[in-house]
């Protein structure tokens, strides 16, 4: 598995190959052709992706200045699951490895995992269903950090952190939903990570 799409897979090489054949990337309009897309916006919208996952870079006020990063070092870590962003489900631990560019991860990269995001908790942090979230393992966090935060023993859920007088607040990101109240003393509650990155899915 890795971090970006089919879709996305074929956008980079069509610029790849265009690049390499004329000196200059395509512009939106023949990556559209190229891959039979309903419109102009559908191909900036996969553009924007690879940007955002580290694989091209652009000039927003130039039509034809994409840049690969030909040499970005990719990092593999586990996958270990999924993680509500909505209500708390069973915590899951069904390894798999994801490979990821260094340059989205900072610290000491043997403390960070991956999570699929299931939910829609946090949809106003631009987190979304399908979506991954990059994560520290440690067990403590600061007020406003986003957590991965263990309830009950056995459920995980993906919140932001405040910790107020006699009782831990983890707040959904989304108006319709209620923050859940963590009392003092709750021995079944464990901060498990703190959000680094998200990877978003795009279909």
């Amino acid at each position: 598995m890795t971090t970006i799409t089919k879709r996305q897979k074929q956008t980079l090489d069509f610029i790849k190959s265009y690049k390499e054949k004329k000196g200059y990337a395509p512009s939106l309009e023949d990556i559209k052709k190229h891959l039979g897309l309903s419109s102009v916006s559908t191909a900036h919208y996969h553009v924007k992706s690879l940007q955002n996952s580290g694989y091209l870079k652009k000039d927003e006020n130039l039509p034809r200045a994409i840049n690969v990063y030909k040499s970005e070092q990719m990092i593999q870590i586990p996958l270990l699951g999924m993680i509500a962003a909505g209500g708390p489900i069973e915590a899951i631990e069904q390894k798999e490895i994801i490979a990821v560019p260094r340059s989205r991860l900072s610290g000491t990269l043997d403390k960070i995992y991956a999570l699929k995001v299931i939910g829609r908790s946090m949809i106003d942090e631009n987190i979304n269903d399908g979506d991954i979230v990059l994560v520290r393992h440690q067990t403590t966090a600061l007020n406003g950090e986003k957590v991965v935060a263990l309830i009950n023993n056995n459920e995980v859920t993906l919140k932001t952190f405040f910790q107020e007088r006699g009782r831990i607040r983890l707040q959904p990101a989304n108006k319709k939903m209620e923050p859940i109240i963590i009392r003092e003393g709750n021995t079944g509650f464990a901060i498990q990570g703190v959000i680094l990155d998200v990877i978003k899915c795009v279909a």
